[in-house]
């Protein structure tokens, strides 16, 4: 039963990730976390094991729409070649501190970053970032923290690349793009480091380090079969929608996070 649920999981974040340029973490993590606690699954690590799970799954599902995108020409590879290297420290980093932090802890941090962002979207009138009028250098620093919390969010990190390149006046189709490249970056990083760092956690059932292994597959392999279902949709629907079904999606699942 838990593979169909997985697969479900996997078809829903692959539209999500053409859609909106991010890995679909915003999903699969809280959904993940209520499939292991029903389970049985330890507590002490349960939200380590969906972060880690989540940024495995998020870099299959990254493949397919990042090569959608580029197949559109929507990718923006300065902006990718600036941010990348801050992605990878910041990862790094990031999954080296989720590792110490109580799985609780990551739970509330999830919930109340997902609502930020939410609100952020939802409501068109509030300001957007004006950082500067092309990527320059300064993304860098952003690259550092965004690579961060993709580690100790499991996200990928798209829900954060795509507000700040929209402040480089990057259209939103582009930052949708370059977000989904980006979130590549940060998904094999964030996983490979969750997977090494915990490779003797030997307690854990399924699991290769913190991953999940037939959360992994399932989730992967099934975001593959609707990635470019999301990028079609991404090229045709009003931007204002685009960020509507984001800020709901974020905000369900802060909420659901938050309250548990």
């Amino acid at each position: 039963m838990d593979i169909v649920l997985f697969i479900i999981l996997g078809l829903m974040t692959g539209v999500l990730a053409g859609l909106l340029g991010i890995g679909g973490g915003v999903i699969t993590v809280p959904a993940m976390y209520y499939i292991f606690s029903a389970s049985g699954f330890p507590q002490d690590r349960v939200m380590h094991v969906c972060i880690a799970t989540a940024l495995a799954a998020t870099f299959i599902t990254s493949l397919g729409s990042t090569w959608s995108h580029h197949k559109k020409q929507a990718i923006i590879p300065r902006a990718l070649k600036i941010i990348g290297p801050g992605l990878c420290v910041g990862c790094i980093g990031g999954a080296i501190l989720g590792f110490f932090l109580s799985s609780h802890t990551l739970q509330i941090f999830f919930g109340v970053m997902a609502i930020v962002f939410a609100i952020y979207f939802f409501f068109p009138k509030l300001p957007h970032l004006n950082i500067a009028p092309t990527p320059n250098k300064s993304l860098i620093l952003f690259g550092l923290i965004i690579g961060a919390l993709s580690s100790l969010l499991g996200v990928g990190g798209g829900i954060f690349m795509m507000p700040i390149l929209l402040g480089y006046h990057l259209s939103l189709k582009n930052s949708v793009a370059t977000s989904s490249a980006g979130t590549l970056i940060t998904a094999l990083v964030g996983s490979l480091i969750y997977l090494f760092i915990a490779y003797r956690e030997v307690s854990l059932p399924r699991c290769v380090g913190f991953i999940d292994i037939p959360a992994f597959v399932a989730i992967g392999l099934g975001s593959l079969c609707t990635t470019s279902l999301g990028v079609k949709l991404s090229h045709t629907l009003s931007p204002a929608l685009i960020k509507r079904i984001f800020a709901i999606a974020l905000g369900i699942t802060g909420l659901t996070m938050f309250l548990t």
